[in-house]
């Protein structure tokens, strides 16, 4: 087989087609076309990979070498020892940074500086905001943009603009930065018109990634992208792992605009390789070789279970990696900080009386109910709720959610408790009926942070944490608090409930363990008995989400206590 060089960055193979060849050939992954006996196809990593696989022994023609040769040395790259790697980097340490990088935080620097696309996939804690800063004061030195975007999840991309900039972005760049929220007035508009004109600095635009469901959101991120040369960063990147979200389509669309593009998550994966697509599509699709998610769940995912609508195993992961591989820096904590341990307790708190009678009826109830049905995922996810607020000391009701007792057996647990902890805590809750309860109980020696309180409340009661000995506690929901913050004033986390999503524990555990922490971090998971509080702490603590059982069998999830 002869591969050659054809238009549009595409290569062709000429090969003696047989059953064999057509049966592999087919298999390739990616885009490609027969065109006679010859295929066209994409020269993606995936497709490489695939050729290397089956025919070795291609003759690459000189149009199409250099394309197999830049595949080999991003192959060879991936595999150096960290020793050759950190020589490599000693040698280069040509960019005048404003707070020194730790030695992988220069990596993934001198890795990504240059790429139009790359992951950062840093796990929560080791700084890859401030790599994708110097990214950005990179590249405006070299003249190749004008402006940095930041698209992040809400309250997140204020703290780019209050926190992190200020801290990393070097002093010889000038920069100016203005945030989108919603609600903005005139004079908030006219602050964006402004920074367009301006051209002497690197102009900084942050967005908050729920913002897009606002056609105001859309309009001027489009003039942004239209005006500028830019690098669009995506924060926490797994907010767009879902393709059919309408916030994937419209910052997917956005990514095309931009010269350059990065994402950024500690936890690109949480279920499966099908959490990865949109990501790398953002970035750019021929990293992978799909522009559809279905063609790519065909490749990678096995499907099974009710219709089999199910991914029920995995395929090609080898294959799936080599593609990613020149396109990413992975790195977690262990591997590159000295941080102190975490340590996991379980603090039981019993049901009173009431809660036991209400649970194990409405767990029967649920039971009955699902007996000779199939259970949808919402479904089951709105008993479970409805369960754990039974836990929590409330009673869903047609009317309204009304206490179960004048005493609180779970409040009470957390207010005994909290008198034998010496440092600072973080309580996360999932119900904002519980974190009210909460803050009435704590006072003014607690700050709160969630959907309820305003961006600039965040912003002060995250100030007041870290910086005021009279503030002990900072009561948050993981869902709103968990992601993008440093609390690192903070010694122990206690999850008075939690969420089912591995993402959202895993995302607030690391608000306290991260660059910065000294001591060892005690996270405490309040466990009621012969409830559904096990399974959820259980499937958390093995790095599972619950919502794949809700998903396989949400029938199991109400077994618990009989």
């Amino acid at each position: 087989m002869i591969i050659t060089k054809a238009q549009r960055g595409y290569c062709l193979a000429k090969v003696k087609l047989d059953g064999n060849s057509i049966q592999a050939l087919s298999g390739m992954p990616g885009f490609k076309r027969w065109s006679g006996r010859d295929l066209l196809f994409a020269p993606t990593g995936a497709n490489i990979t695939h050729l290397n696989k089956f025919w070795p022994e291609a003759e690459w023609d000189e149009s199409a070498k250099p394309l197999l040769d830049e595949y080999i040395a991003t192959l060879h790259e991936a595999e150096r020892t960290r020793e050759e790697k950190d020589k490599e980097f000693s040698d280069k340490y040509d960019f005048i940074f404003k707070t020194q990088p730790y030695d992988h935080q220069l990596k993934a620097f001198y890795l990504s500086r240059d790429k139009e696309a790359f992951a950062l996939l840093m796990e929560q804690g080791t700084g890859k905001t401030k790599v994708g800063i110097d990214n950005a004061a990179y590249l405006y030195g070299q003249g190749k943009i004008t402006a940095l975007v930041i698209i992040a999840p809400n309250g997140v991309h204020r703290n780019w603009l209050n926190k992190e900039i200020p801290a990393h972005m070097p002093e010889w760049c000038p920069h100016k930065s203005v945030f989108y929220f919603s609600g903005m007035g005139a004079k908030d508009t006219a602050k964006f018109d402004e920074l367009m004109l301006e051209e002497d600095c690197l102009k900084i635009f942050s967005f908050n990634c729920e913002a897009f469901v606002s056609k105001t959101a859309v309009a001027m991120m489009g003039r942004v992208l239209l005006a500028n040369s830019v690098m669009l960063i995506v924060d926490e990147s797994s907010r767009i792992k879902t393709p059919g979200a309408k916030r994937t389509k419209v910052i997917t669309k956005f990514g095309k605009m931009a010269k350059y593009r990065r994402i950024m998550t500690g936890t690109p994966v949480t279920k499966g390789p099908e959490d990865i697509f949109s990501q790398f599509r953002f970035l750019d699709h021929r990293i992978l070789g799909y522009d559809s998610f279905w063609s790519f769940r065909a490749r990678y995912c096995v499907m099974g279970g009710y219709e089999q609508k199910q991914i029920v195993s995995y395929q090609n992961v080898d294959e799936l990696t080599s593609s990613i591989e020149g396109h990413s820096f992975r790195v977690l904590k262990k591997d590159c900080l000295d941080l102190p341990d975490k340590i996991y307790q379980r603090h039981t708190v019993e049901l009173s009386k009431k809660q036991r009678k209400l649970y194990d009826q409405l767990r029967k109830d649920f039971v009955v109910e699902m007996e000779g049905e199939h259970l949808s995922a919402p479904e089951a996810i709105t008993r479970l709720l409805r369960l754990q607020q039974i836990i929590c000391g409330w009673f869903p009701t047609e009317d309204g959610t009304v206490a179960i007792d004048d005493k609180n057996t779970r409040l009470s647990a957390l207010l005994d408790l909290l008198p034998d902890i010496e440092c600072k805590v973080i309580i996360w809750a999932r119900f904002k009926r519980d974190i009210k309860a909460i803050e009435g109980a704590l006072g003014s020696k607690a700050v709160s942070y969630h959907g309820d309180v305003s961006n600039d409340d965040r912003v002060i009661a995250v100030e007041r944490f870290q910086e005021d000995p009279s503030v002990r506690y900072f009561i948050g929901q993981p869902q709103s608090g968990g992601i993008g913050l440093t609390l690192t004033a903070a010694e122990c986390t206690i999850y008075y409930s939690n969420s089912f999503d591995l993402e959202t524990r895993m995302q607030s555990e690391d608000r306290c363990h991260r660059i910065g922490t000294k001591n060892n971090v005690t996270y405490i998971d309040f466990e009621s008995p012969k409830t559904i509080d096990t399974k959820i702490i259980n499937a958390l603590r093995e790095k599972k989400s619950l919502a794949d059982t809700i998903t396989k069998d949400p029938a199991s999830l109400f077994m618990i206590g009989e």
